[in-house]
């Protein structure tokens, strides 16, 4: 798989969200259970969100070993039960048959946690998992408009965002995330992003440039 030929994600909607969300601010037209959560926290809290942990984790996808199966998606949603139309990993497809598996990158400067009203997001010190807590989001959307790789998505059922924690529970428990571990050819790996980058990044066509979020994930092209 050569450089800049994946044309699923874009820029645009990012783009969309900061035009929409600025004519709301200029017009006065805000949620008022967002106006109420600002009231509190203060629009783009960062509390709590490291921004120099001991060790950044991140994803690892190596194409040529892809064989399409899904069972990376599947796998995922069978556990944490999010809606299709909302997925916390999906496989991106191009028409000339290439895949790329993608969910959170858990982002080293994750704009999703700078545009949160009510501080829902969070980046662990101890390896910089970006966590959502869907319990304290009030649905407002900001997160999925900011991220470059829309991975925050609105669960509808609940009301609340919710997107990819990297299984950070069975990580602590000493696992590996599901799809990292489901996967029949190792398509997908984790490791440090210190040793990860050295063997390739995720510069392609139609996803945003690395510069700016810096996402913990790497994709290695097929020869």
């Amino acid at each position: 798989m050569s450089r800049n030929k994946f044309v699923t994600l874009s820029r645009r909607t990012v783009i969309k969200g900061g035009i929409l969300l600025g004519t709301a601010i200029a017009i006065g037209v805000i949620p008022t259970k967002i106006l109420q959560a600002e009231e509190k926290v203060g629009v783009g809290v960062e509390e709590g969100v490291a921004t120099n942990p001991k060790m950044q984790v991140g994803f690892s996808y190596d194409e040529g070993k892809c064989i399409k199966c899904e069972a990376c998606v599947k796998t995922c949603q069978a556990n944490y039960n999010w809606e299709t139309e909302a997925p916390w990993r999906k496989l991106l497809k191009n028409s000339e048959g290439d895949a790329l598996s993608m969910s959170c990158n858990h982002c080293a400067d994750p704009a999703c946690a700078k545009v949160c009203p009510v501080a829902a997001y969070s980046k662990r010190e101890s390896d910089g998992i970006v966590i959502q807590n869907s319990a304290k989001c009030v649905g407002c959307g900001y997160c999925s408009y900011a991220c470059p790789y829309h991975a925050p998505n609105i669960q509808k059922q609940l009301g609340a965002v919710s997107k990819c924690h990297f299984c950070y529970e069975l990580q602590d428990a000493g696992n590996v995330p599901l799809c990292v571990g489901v996967c029949p050819t190792q398509v997908l790996t984790m490791g440090d992003m210190k040793e990860l980058s050295k063997k390739g990044d995720l510069n392609y066509k139609g996803l945003p440039n690395t510069d700016i979020t810096h996402p913990s994930m790497i994709a290695i092209p097929k020869e």
